[in-house]
């Protein structure tokens, strides 16, 4: 069987970066993906109307391929209601789950912002009780991925920030702890996603790693200079998974 593609890509910033993420997305010719995957901080402060374009292009480029949208930092959590009314063609998924049929497999995907060891100095200043949030979201998502396994051939987490710091690892040590959460990596060794895919490291030099026989990608587009293309080669199809449940 044909392997599953993901096109991935997160942190471009509006326009900070659109030229980039523009110029890499009309290069694709050869690589049809099966989902498009936006992994948060596409816009910057909030300001929903510079997803537009971003998802004007990819809708051209592939008009048939559903698109998986999570949150960042930059997709403020008071606007969140407003990025989901003002694109209903996008998948959101925020600590939760949805289940895709692609050619025959079962895949989940799972969803979140993802988790920090330490707040950043803003968020200290602003919104202390992320404190409590990120020390309950990795059991959350635990969960989810335990139940995703119980319903699909295939599981993917997609979080923004990193579930582990082998994905950021070019950044400065010191800030390793505003980038990722070493609490995800224990949910990524214990529940064991086939694929997790994040952004938010944009100086990270070592840009895939493996924890198991998991594989983890960082799509942050800054680092990468262009949109990742992932492949995932399926374990069984999707009958001979339901056969042997």
């Amino acid at each position: 069987m044909q392997p599953l593609k993901i096109c991935a890509v997160g942190d471009v910033h509006g326009r900070r970066y659109l030229h980039i993420f523009l110029a890499s997305l009309r290069s694709m010719v050869l690589f049809k993906p099966d989902v498009y995957v936006f992994a948060g901080d596409m816009v910057d402060e909030g300001k929903a109307d510079e997803l537009e374009v971003i998802v004007d292009e990819v809708k051209t480029k592939f008009p048939n391929t559903p698109i998986i949208s999570i949150f960042g930092n930059e997709e403020y959590h008071e606007y969140e209601e407003v990025f989901i009314s003002r694109y209903p063609e996008l998948l959101w998924l925020n600590d939760s789950m949805t289940l895709m049929d692609i050619r025959g497999v079962s895949v989940a995907f799972v969803g979140s912002r993802g988790s920090l060891d330490k707040l950043t100095y803003w968020q200290k200043r602003n919104k202390p009780e992320l404190r409590l949030v990120y020390m309950e979201r990795p059991r959350i998502l635990k969960s989810l991925i335990d139940e995703a396994k119980k319903h699909a051939e295939l599981v993917v987490l997609i979080t923004h920030y990193a579930p582990t710091f082998l994905t950021v690892r070019g950044e400065p040590e010191r800030i390793y702890p505003f980038m990722g959460s070493q609490l995800m990596e224990k949910v990524v060794k214990e529940a064991k996603p086939d694929v997790v895919i994040h952004a938010h490291a944009h100086n990270a030099r070592v840009v895939e790693a493996s924890i198991g026989n998991t594989k983890i990608y960082n799509v942050s587009l800054p680092a990468r200079k262009s949109v990742t293309q992932i492949e995932i080669q399926p374990k069984k199809t999707l009958e001979s998974y339901k056969l042997n449940k």
